[in-house]
């Protein structure tokens, strides 16, 4: 099987608590499966590079994922997950699972085969800037980073934050990550001083949930706003990771960053219609190419200034 593009994350089983005190158990989920997912609504496969679990359920997968730079461990990652009325979610590992970057891809992962794109999420930071390095290396083109806001609310300053930044060429943090970064201040003005200092970052994309997408090109005087898909909303878990592997889908296949922000959200909007990753194994390439005309319409842009 072809590889596809590559996402490097963590499978995880998470319990989840929503805001109305409802609860669910034992969720099969983590950011790389549901990037993964992502993807496939744009591109024939994706395959996904982090350590699998004896215990996570592979036969729930889309059979065009491939797991076949899935390093064996005995665990999959357990978390808590906590979600706020205001969108805000926290997820806490379990004190079995507090050792994060054992549950992530190694230098060695990235080194056993050669993808020209890669989605990088949520990861351990100095894993990250290693396995950027190590992408680098071999020859991957196209890297695209989630950050994780427990790095961003750290101890390091702004300035080593974006430098890690500056060595991709798609940065794609949520809103919460970036109020982490620039406490206080709102998308559009955060996306003003991100791009101040990342300047040749070939993409900048703010997920804001409901309120849908603020971007900005390299070198563009406009900003765009990519407003959200109109579903009926079910369980948000994982929407931005299916955000950003539909992007990188959709850019791996065609290279245009427009079209590939407008295919980010039609997944995101697939995600969140069904609990876990159910809606998204359930989406057809006809449904999706639907939903993506209507959304070609809606975008809107603003001037910089």
């Amino acid at each position: 099987m072809t590889s596809g593009p590559a996402i490097y994350g963590n499978f995880t089983i998470d319990d989840l608590v929503y805001p109305n005190g409802s609860t669910r158990w034992g969720v099969p989920g983590g950011s790389a499966v549901y990037a993964a997912m992502g993807a496939l609504l744009w591109t024939k496969v994706s395959s996904i590079v982090a350590p699998l679990g004896a215990d996570y359920p592979i036969t729930l997968l889309d059979k065009r994922i491939d797991l076949s730079r899935c390093r064996s461990i005995p665990k999959t990652m357990r978390n808590w997950g906590l979600y706020e009325e205001d969108g805000r979610r926290h997820f806490i590992s379990r004190n079995e699972s507090r050792d994060w970057t054992y549950f992530s891809p190694a230098l060695a992962d990235a080194a056993s085969g050669y993808q020209a794109a890669a989605h990088i999420a949520p990861l351990p930071f100095e894993a990250t800037k290693q396995l950027i390095e190590e992408l680098r290396a071999g020859g991957t083109k196209s890297i695209s980073l989630d950050m994780d806001d427990h790095d961003l609310l750290g101890n390091r300053s702004l300035k080593k934050m974006m430098e890690l930044v500056s060595t991709v060429d798609l940065f794609m943090p949520s809103q919460q990550d970036v109020l982490a970064l620039f406490p206080g201040k709102g998308p559009l003005e955060a996306m003003h001083q991100l791009r101040s200092l990342v300047p040749e970052v070939a993409l900048i994309a703010i997920k804001c949930g409901a309120g849908g997408t603020i971007a900005h090109l390299a070198g563009s005087e406009e900003y765009l706003r990519i407003p959200a898909v109109h579903v009926e909303v079910i369980d948000q878990t994982g929407a931005g990771d299916a955000f950003c592997g539909g992007v990188l889908g959709s850019l791996a296949r065609q290279g245009d960053l427009l079209e590939a922000l407008l295919c980010g959200a039609v997944s995101a909007s697939f995600c969140i219609e069904g609990m876990g990753f159910s809606s998204l194994l359930e989406a057809t390439g006809e449904a999706a190419n639907s939903r993506l005309e209507r959304l070609r319409q809606r975008v809107e842009r603003a001037p910089c200034k």
